[in-house]
């Protein structure tokens, strides 16, 4: 009984430890983006700012295209998240419900693009996105991700645990695989899907790098590349770039709020099988 309550007093403590160490950063991006300049320049370690000022949100909003961004941003990640789940679906659902030469050898390929990393494929992706002319174009930003190796795996695992006599039986009742697919494989595999774009959506939304390159128009920029416009050659206006860093966050968590339980069903049922 005692070494039982003793495990539990130091698992408590070491999440209590790793939830501070999560939460630290998004509170102090919180703090600063609430504090004057010349407070944050002082290197002091502040939880909560003496005074509370919203004059970084106001810089936002007044000196930059804040809302033009934002549109900018969700614009694509709807966009690219939509076209992503379209796509992952039909292939997951042609890799675990048809036999056909090559499907092991496919599928072994889609793996592959999971252990490459975006960055190493960043200079031939960009040649031809260049020979099509989509640089600085959203075109540029979309078309070279819809096809993703997380999103088609992650379903095709999900769409194997779905009885194959549910399969046979909508065949029965006159189904043909579309049908088969929609009936049948999305709405048994539905919180998977939620959760997957859920993943996908946050993965697109802070889309730094890829972004960084293809855009090179101001107004066209999405908001993790135009939050570091709030520098210059020798000062970082930290306060500025938290508020707006800030303000970029609400719509993730708002999501995330939305469809926790989805999320938190599919980690708990991958984690069983």
């Amino acid at each position: 009984m005692y070494h039982s309550r003793f495990s539990r007093l130091v698992l408590h403590i070491v999440l209590g430890l790793t939830a501070c160490i999560v939460v630290f950063p998004f509170l102090w991006m919180l703090t600063v983006s609430f504090s004057e300049q010349s407070s944050v320049l002082n290197r002091v370690l502040i939880i909560f700012p003496s005074t509370w000022n919203i004059e970084g949100y106001k810089e936002v909003f007044r000196q930059t295209p804040y809302f033009r961004w934002f549109l900018n941003s969700s614009f694509i990640t709807i966009l690219l998240t939509t076209l992503q789940l379209v796509f992952g679906i039909f292939a997951a659902y042609a890799l675990s419900r048809f036999t056909f030469p090559g499907r092991e050898l496919l599928f072994f390929l889609v793996l592959c693009t999971m252990m490459i990393p975006p960055q190493a494929i960043m200079l031939p992706s960009y040649m031809v996105i260049t020979s099509f002319g989509w640089v600085n174009s959203y075109w540029g930003l979309v078309m070279p991700n819809i096809a993703k190796g997380y999103v088609i795996f992650m379903l095709r695992q999900f769409f194997l645990q779905i009885p194959r006599q549910l399969d046979e039986a909508s065949q029965i009742d006159g189904c043909n695989s579309l049908q088969t697919l929609y009936h049948v494989y999305l709405v048994s595999a539905l919180p998977a899907i939620i959760s997957v774009t859920l993943i996908q959506f946050v993965r697109n939304w802070n889309d730094y790098y890829w972004a960084l390159v293809v855009i090179t128009e101001k107004l066209k920029l999405t908001l993790p590349v135009a939050i570091v416009t709030f520098r210059d050659e020798t000062l970082v206006r930290w306060v500025p770039t938290m508020a707006a860093a800030v303000l970029s966050v609400i719509p993730v968590v708002l999501l995330y709020l939305f469809g926790q339980r989805y999320f938190l069903e599919t980690n708990l049922a991958s984690g069983t099988k």
